[in-house]
């Protein structure tokens, strides 16, 4: 399925201009955004978040640049950008023990510097639209697992007023729209709250995700709340989102439908991101051809199958304080 696809995206001829640009500097290393454009006119602007759980992945993975040429085809300009890696030290210091508590803590950090990261490169982006050729009322930012765990997270903080969204983003600014592939938000209360209305939000997501929770999940006190609860926490404030679930899939919808439902995307962004459509719309996808999955997931599963197999008796302990 993904080489077909790919050699769908490759057989285009039209010419894509890419350029890299610095948006920030952290510790003397800069953070880079690659700028892909197939026209000097002023379009929509789509920011790029990829994913790796947080350890790995990067702005410039091969397999997806035919993705970013392909929408730069469909009239936007795509921003591929960097973060840091927060969980970046599991894999690069294998000999050191940690608990449960220690890869919490890991785990908050990395989604507070990564969001710090897209909001810094969306700062950039808004400031240099013009020179960009980018319509800042037309920003759309894209996400996949902990990409969309990042994208989803600088939306509840533009919204919420958190001091890191008020200093890296104009004041009155927010994303026209969200596209998160299987993402999540992480907070410390029961329930998500907005203070203003988010933009709208499309989701993919399959309720047998380990990566990422379908729903929700009590990291020692800390949430992770899945798409289903961003969609429950939508509907209280009447925010208008596209939600796309799959019954029995785990987390291949975090990175399947930029390449075999741009169509889709490109959909929400014309009637719901950019027409105001007041669109809430819960599209079920029930596949019995599948094995039947697992759809009830803890803390045990989601450490597991991200970060830490060999603190396994660490996660079932620390399950049993939540």
């Amino acid at each position: 399925m993904l080489a077909a696809a790919l050699v769908a995206l490759c057989g285009s001829a039209t010419e894509i201009e890419k350029k890299t640009y610095t948006f920030t500097t952290h510790a003397g290393q800069d953070m880079m955004l690659d700028y892909y454009s197939a026209s000097e006119q002023e379009q929509p602007c789509l920011i790029f978040v990829f994913g790796g759980a947080f350890l790995t992945g990067s702005r410039y993975e091969p397999e997806q640049v035919p993705v970013f040429e392909a929408f730069a085809e469909q009239g936007w300009k795509v921003v591929a950008i960097d973060y840091r890696l927060g969980l970046k030290p599991l894999v690069d210091e294998p000999d050191v023990e940690r608990n449960m508590f220690d890869i919490r803590r890991m785990l908050i950090d990395a989604v507070d510097v990564a969001t710090e990261d897209l909001l810094a490169a969306t700062g950039y982006v808004v400031r240099n639209a013009k020179s960009l050729a980018i319509n800042p009322e037309q920003i759309v930012v894209l996400g996949s697992s902990a990409g969309a765990i990042t994208a989803c997270q600088a939306e509840y903080a533009i919204c919420n007023g958190w001091e890191v969204a008020r200093r890296l983003v104009p004041a009155d600014f927010n994303y026209a729209g969200v596209i998160s592939m299987a993402g999540a938000i992480m907070d410390n209360g029961r329930k998500l709250t907005w203070a203003k209305s988010p933009c709208p939000i499309m989701m993919f997501h399959g309720n047998s995700d380990t990566n990422v929770p379908y729903e929700k999940i009590s990291l020692l006190g800390t949430r992770m709340f899945g798409s289903k609860e961003i969609a429950a926490s939508l509907d209280r404030v009447g925010t208008p989102y596209w939600f796309y679930a799959a019954n029995n899939v785990g987390h291949s919808l975090s990175w399947k439908p930029m390449y075999i439902m741009r169509e889709k995307m490109q959909e929400f962004a014309d009637r719901v991101a950019f027409g105001g459509e007041r669109l809430q719309l819960f599209e079920w996808v029930d596949d019995l051809s599948l094995e039947e999955l697992e759809h009830d997931f803890g803390l045990t599963d989601f450490i597991k199958a991200n970060f830490a197999r060999d603190v396994e008796h660490t996660a079932e302990s620390a399950a049993q304080l939540n």
